[in-house]
């Protein structure tokens, strides 16, 4: 950790001291505000960019043609994706008894579960209309699932906080979109379409069948990412030890949510085996080294760095009397008079 006098330059500009001291009150209420203000322009840019309906808004008969195409294994795990999306109401109703009457996390849990009640809705009309399941399976499979309860409090590292709350879903979302991502392109694939999409569904606005779904809730999740992401990046501004202490938890113990709890979990092991969609090196490569690097560090060691320092930077600093290397290593801004090494 390195101090300097009353500005310093840095990637972004010059970072100039704030009048302080900064008490743990004022930083939550900085976080309220900002939070709250992040939810408003997230949701008027929801409801009018991605205000779509599973039953109206995804190419379902173009399922029927092409849905003897899909491999077992890719059913599998569209029926996994279905039964893990299935517990969306029991993330909803453990987070909003987490973040309690905090109304600005409270209005994002209750809209983030909103969104993400289509998913399910979406692959079930998936294997329906693909011909791969029937109504009879699929009730039979969501009543299964039914019958047990995710509490992320139990099953997940660094939970049991609002902040926990909000660095899981990030994680989260960004695991979610890439394997929602690398199915569209496999589900192409077995359609016989390329992998790039063609002029004519450019045109027309819209991939074909399962994969024109797919694009869809992809679409969805690479945004919940993105808010819950810019939620952290509040929190590390005021709160930098604890938001990197818990991200530092989070990442270390991360899996998908309630995979031990769908009825196929051994056969979605075995497809995710078989065809690689999800693995330990693509997890690090396409979803952590991406959240580190939206986050300001190059890799893993300098969050670790990022922590351990953390932990020493003085209490009443604001964010404009602190930043980040890339490296982890903090840089504070100090009075001329008094310069000092930490």
């Amino acid at each position: 950790m390195t101090t300097a006098t009353d500005s310093i330059g840095t990637a972004a500009g010059t970072l100039q001291v704030h009048p302080g001291p900064w008490t743990r009150q004022a930083k939550q209420k900085a976080i309220q505000e900002e939070t709250r203000a992040a939810f408003q322009t997230y949701f008027r840019k929801s409801v009018k960019t991605r205000n779509w309906t599973p039953w109206d808004d995804i190419p379902l008969h173009e399922m029927g043609e092409r849905g003897h195409l899909l491999s077992d294994d890719t059913v599998t795990l569209i029926e996994s994706f279905l039964g893990v999306e299935d517990y969306v109401g029991d993330y909803v109703e453990d987070s909003m008894v987490i973040v309690g009457k905090m109304r600005e996390r409270r209005n994002v849990q209750l809209q983030w579960g909103a969104e993400e009640l289509k998913h399910a809705e979406s692959w079930e009309l998936v294997l329906l209309h693909s011909g791969r399941r029937t109504q009879e399976e699929l009730d039979a499979y969501r009543d299964k699932v039914a019958e047990h309860k995710w509490t992320m409090r139990e099953n997940h590292p660094g939970l049991d906080t609002p902040l926990g709350v909000c660095v899981y879903a990030m994680v989260q979302e960004r695991a979610t979109y890439f394997n929602y991502d690398e199915l569209r392109k496999r589900i192409r694939t077995e359609y016989g379409l390329p992998e790039k999409v063609t002029a004519e569904e450019r045109t027309r606005g819209k991939q074909v069948g399962a994969a024109g779904a797919f694009k869809i809730v992809a679409n969805d999740e690479i945004a919940h990412h993105a808010i819950f992401l810019q939620m952290f990046d509040i929190y590390k501004k005021y709160l930098p030890y604890e938001a990197f202490d818990t991200l530092f938890q989070v990442l270390g113990s991360f899996n998908m949510p309630a995979l031990y709890l769908i009825p196929n979990e051994s056969e979605m092991r075995e497809a995710l085996y078989r065809t690689k969609l999800y693995t330990p090196l693509k997890h690090g490569r396409y979803v952590a080294n991406p959240i580190l690097d939206a986050l300001g560090l190059e890799n893993k060691r300098a969050l670790e760095r990022a922590v351990q320092e953390a932990k020493h930077l003085p209490a009443g600093l604001g964010p404009q009397q602190v930043t980040l290397s890339r490296t982890g290593e903090w840089v504070i801004a100090m009075n001329a008079e008094s310069p000092v090494a930490v």
